[in-house]
Order: structure tokens, then sequence, then C-alpha cells
């Protein structure tokens, strides 16, 4: 009698995790969204994930004018992968690999930043300039506007 309580006991406390994990997402929803963001000055109006992704990947995409520049946002790696996966389509190792076949072919890839004042003041000091961070990040960082929201 007692090993059948055991048992009911372990499988509701499986039961009760299994619940439990299932109920907490990993990451909230607002966290994984991405902003295309320039600087509040810009020029640029509006960008579509497609003239993104082109730009990212060695493009030359004009828009509104302004022939765009991307800027690589590592100030903040979670936001980088979730731009890799949702608007790239890829790992960083295949975009990595993107970039040096690129670099051979022309010798440009996309300035990386590592410090978010610096980035800031990148995308201030060029009108052309785009990058991406966090829909969070972005509504909260004074002096940019959001370009597209992929």
């Amino acid at each position: 009698m007692e090993h059948g309580i055991a048992s009911v006991k372990n499988i509701i406390a499986i039961l009760l995790a299994a619940c439990v994990l299932s109920a907490t997402p990993m990451v909230h929803a607002e966290e994984q969204r991405i902003a295309i963001v320039a600087s509040a000055g810009s020029g640029i109006k509006i960008i579509s994930a497609k003239r993104v992704r082109r730009a990212y990947l060695g493009a030359s995409i004009v828009l509104d004018g302004v022939e765009i520049k991307p800027l690589l946002n590592q100030t903040d790696k979670f936001a980088e992968e979730v731009f890799l996966q949702k608007v790239l389509f890829m790992s960083a190792e295949a975009y990595e690999r993107q970039l040096l076949a690129r670099a051979f072919r022309d010798g440009s890839r996309p300035k990386a930043y590592e410090n978010l004042t610096d980035l800031l003041a990148a995308l201030h000091n060029d009108n052309a300039t785009i990058t991406f961070m966090l829909y969070e990040t972005a509504i909260n960082t004074p002096g940019i506007r959001i370009i597209g929201n992929p």
C-alpha cells in the first residue's frame, strides 16, 4: 500500500513540475522582438525585413535616397542571436562565413560594435546607418527611431 502511495506522489510531483515548466516561458515574447533602428535625425522612414536582410548580407540598398550602412550590434549577444535567427535566418557561424566570403570578394563587412555608447554615437554621426536591438531597448533609448519591426 505504501508503495502505491509513493508512486502516486511521484506521479503528482512529475505532473506538477511539467505544468510549471510548460507555463513558464524561457524568455518573454516581448524580449524576443527585434527592432531595426536609425538615428532620430535620419531620413530613413521605414525599412522592410527583406531589405534589412539584404543589407546585412552585403547588397547595396538605397532607401529614401540614402545608401543604407548596416552596423553590427554585438553589445547584446541575446539580441544578436535573435536577429540572426529571426531576420537573417542564420546561425552565428553561418553569418560569419557569409561575412568572410564577402570580405574576400569586396573587402567590406558591417562595422561591429561591442559597446552601446559607441554604437549609438556611430548611428548619430551617420544618418545612413542602421542597426538592430531588442524592442524593449529601442523604446527606452533616446535619440533613435524604430524604422523596422521584422
